[in-house]
């Protein structure tokens, strides 16, 4: 379906993507050792003696407000990693509905597209 220059090039472009998704997830997570699509916000360690109360709830605060995150980029970074899984099965580029040809003009927008536009309704 599609030739080895665009496959490589699509590669190339998830796995770029991966690195940086990584990198945004490594700057407030750990990855969990237990499962490979899984990410842990880092709790704040917050010693009651040693703190000023108002600190530790700043920091509560903003562990909470990074778990939406969190679950997005991993969400993004699990597509990436199934994209790139479909690359080296040659299966590539396929609807996960419809079992036809995703357009190149989808994936060059979207590489980790699971859906054609049909399928999508677009």
């Amino acid at each position: 379906m599609f030739d080895k220059e665009f496959i490589e090039k699509q590669k190339n472009k998830l796995e770029k993507q991966k690195e940086e998704l990584e990198r945004l997830l490594s700057d407030f997570a750990s990855k969990d050792a237990d499962s490979k699509h899984n990410w842990r916000t880092n709790y704040p360690d917050i010693a009651p003696d040693e703190r000023d109360p108002e600190d530790s709830v700043d920091e509560v605060e903003e562990y909470v407000d990074l778990l939406p995150q969190e679950y997005t980029l991993e969400v993004k970074l699990k597509n990436v990693n199934e994209a790139l899984d479909k690359i080296k099965k040659s299966t590539y580029g396929f609807c996960e509905n419809c079992e036809r040809p995703i357009s190149k003009e989808r994936l060059e927008v979207n590489p980790s597209a699971k859906k054609c536009k049909e399928c999508m309704g677009l």
